[in-house]
């Protein structure tokens, strides 16, 4: 058995499931991905945002075995999720629900990709695949975040694997400057580019319009944005999501998730790269927070 995996149930999450002839259409028109990407062996990840640009909801997408698409979401949003798809659809012919019947996990660890191989599966962003009642895919967002699996019973590779804790795994997510956004971000407030959204394979700028897109658009080609999320070390105690984070007595940043040593910082661009480059740390209450 190998030491260096874990799997961990996301208790967290729940499944959206759509379906109707017109589903990948009514999608296309509202998320900032390309729903035209998704197949049997391809899933994404998306978001849908406010006409002006705003974060509203984020989620996976991806095909079931009945062809219908599902949506991974947070399960304590998902309700405000489906009202929101309800105002679009309109008279489009979609369905939409929610699905108890699998469970949703993530495998994650220093040997993903022996795992992988032995899977046969290519290790690399969003690839997707089913085996024995388990749909799986490699993270959409960045590999090194591991395989989401849906089942209602785990397949013997998995089942095996010793069980994680929500920490470790979020310390990897921490670790490779990904967002949670149910926590890291304000909704109707936060704009995705601010918040990595394009490096984690989240917007596609050639798909054409859906909502929220021309605000969207113009921060990348136009360079508005004014603030990035940054990984920072935390230096002393631990440091809590909504700690504003000062430089010369003005606010500059909010501190979001964290995990042990590591957090994720939101913060104007301009003083995150004099800080970086003059290896400058911000002392927050009894700690200090250090850009790497």
């Amino acid at each position: 058995m190998n030491e260096n995996l874990k799997i961990i149930k996301l208790k967290n999450r729940t499944l959206l499931e759509l379906e109707g002839d017109d589903s990948r259409e009514f999608l296309q028109s509202l998320v900032t991905n390309d729903i035209n990407l998704i197949s049997k062996e391809k899933s994404i990840y998306s978001a849908l945002l406010s006409p002006q640009g705003k974060y509203l909801y984020d989620f996976f997408i991806f095909k079931n075995t009945n062809n219908n698409i599902m949506i991974d979401c947070e399960k304590n949003d998902h309700e405000g999720l489906i009202h929101k798809l309800n105002i679009y659809k309109l008279r489009s012919k979609i369905e939409i629900r929610v699905n108890n019947k699998l469970d949703i996990y993530s495998i994650y660890g220093k040997d993903l990709d022996t795992l992988t191989s032995n899977l046969k599966v290519n290790y690399k962003e969003g690839f997707t695949k089913e085996v024995s009642d388990n749909l799986f895919f490699i993270d959409p967002r960045n590999k090194n975040l591991g395989i989401r699996n849906y089942t209602s019973k785990l397949m013997k590779e998995f089942s095996i694997i010793h069980t994680g804790t929500l920490s470790d795994w979020h310390y990897v997510r921490i670790e490779n400057n990904i967002p949670y956004p149910y926590n890291d971000m304000d909704k109707e407030k936060s704009f995705i580019i601010e918040n990595n959204f394009e490096k984690i394979n989240a917007i596609d700028f050639k798909k054409g319009c859906y909502i929220g897109q021309e605000n969207t658009a113009r921060q990348k080609y136009r360079g508005t944005a004014k603030r990035q999320l940054v990984v920072g070390k935390i230096i002393g105690d631990e440091i809590f999501n909504g700690e504003k984070v000062f430089y010369d007595e003005k606010v500059v940043g909010t501190v979001r998730s964290s995990s042990k040593d590591l957090c994720l910082v939101n913060i104007r661009s301009e003083i995150y790269e004099k800080c970086k480059k003059n290896k400058i740390s911000i002392k927050i209450k009894e700690s200090e927070l250090i850009f790497i």
